[in-house]
């Protein structure tokens, strides 16, 4: 008899998971609030950035190298364009370029490249970016970009032509009884019985587990899009480092709508349910101090439009992919930390090989190495 599974969130995690469990001969049901990559979820928004360059994480490259090779499968599969190609330019601004050099080696094992490049060739190629205080760069070719929030749908669609069924509810409890977890149970009253519950609800996982606040905080990621000349769309992705763990992003070309740039920065707290999602004027004024800095003739450009996603960051910077505590039948996907949406192919791939077959999860994942000590970090942050 196949498994009868839950599914509770219909993004990249939750989605990708119900339709590889789907496509592997379970009998699935995905639930969602508020549908897969809705404006409030973690997995919302128009696009992502995929690449390699991982800092010497094994765990992380390995999965975003499977992820890639799904999505280009995918898009072929389903005549979609999820994936679109672009290189990146990796920026260093006063400190040394550890993050790229960890990765390079990882990379080129498996045939891909990050490429050191020259600073004065960089000049005469990219005259709108100024390269004056940047200590050194690096090309990677294969990176590119993903639509996010149209991802999640499609790959909702693709569930539900395998047999699979979607529900957009609340789920508001697991149904429990001595150590299994037997379903959910939704705001309406009704429960769902399942064999098998897989959590991947983002911020609003606490909720269900409350044992999990303790190793996750939630934050606002404001994502502005600034009003910039066609040929703007010429560059290449951008992400650049700079001291006290600052890190920075930008799609130029981003489906006509503006320069896409945003900061990394885990300190500003959100209630995802309760807070107001508007712009924040120090938030915009420090995406205006670095536009001016590194692409001045942007220095005074308008804000086309403005998004506030949501991170839900463990501690460590690093995913918890786990069964969850005191339960036998249950697990959760958490922590994506801003970083998780590209490896969502092979993430639901690993889950269904996991459940099925019993493929381990990385121990990296576990919730077991919260008990020793565990510093707070972005996963940008490398030794």
């Amino acid at each position: 008899m196949s498994k009868r599974i839950i599914v509770v969130g219909a993004g990249a995690w939750g989605g990708w998971a119900a339709y590889h469990l789907q496509k592997s001969g379970c009998h699935v049901t995905l639930i969602d609030k508020n549908g897969p990559g809705n404006a409030w979820a973690g997995s919302g928004g128009k696009s992502r950035i995929i690449r390699l360059a991982y800092g010497g994480n094994n765990d992380y490259t390995n999965l975003t190298e499977e992820s890639l090779k799904l999505w280009k499968d995918y898009d072929e599969r389903w005549n979609e364009s999820l994936f679109h190609q672009k290189e990146a330019l990796w920026l260093f601004r006063g400190i040394p370029a550890t993050y790229a050099d960890l990765s390079v080696p990882l990379m080129k094992a498996k045939g891909y490249s990050l490429n050191q490049v020259p600073i004065t060739g960089l000049v005469e190629k990219y005259p709108e970016i100024n390269f004056s205080d940047i200590t050194s760069a690096f090309i990677e070719r294969e990176a590119g970009y993903l639509e996010a929030n149209r991802a999640c749908g499609v790959v909702k669609g693709k569930f539900e032509q395998l047999g699979g069924r979607y529900l957009q509810a609340n789920v508001i409890a697991l149904s429990k009884a001595e150590g299994r977890v037997n379903g959910v149970i939704l705001d309406s009253g009704e429960e769902l019985s399942a064999d098998y519950t897989v959590l991947a609800c983002g911020p609003w996982l606490s909720q269900l587990v409350p044992a999990i606040k303790a190793h996750i905080h939630i934050s606002r990621q404001e994502v502005y899009y600034f009003e910039a000349p066609s040929q703007y769309a010429a560059l290449p992705i951008w992400l650049e480092f700079r001291g006290a763990d600052q890190m920075y992003y930008g799609i130029p070309d981003h489906f006509q709508e503006g320069f896409k740039f945003a900061y990394d920065e885990r300190t500003w707290a959100l209630d995802p349910t309760k807070d107001d999602r508007g712009i924040t004027e120090e938030i915009l004024r420090q995406m205006r101090k670095i536009l001016a800095n590194r692409f001045p003739a942007l220095a005074k450009a308008n804000v086309l439009k403005h998004h506030t996603c949501v991170y839900e960051n463990a501690q460590d910077g690093d995913f918890i992919i786990d069964g969850i505590p005191g339960t036998k039948n249950a697990m959760m996907l958490a922590g994506s930390s801003g970083h998780g949406f590209k490896m969502g192919p092979a993430i639901g791939r690993l889950i269904s090989d996991h459940l099925l077959e019993g493929k381990p999860i990385p121990t990296a994942f576990s919730l077991q190495r919260f008990a020793d000590s565990c510093p707070r970090k972005s996963q940008y942050e490398v030794n």
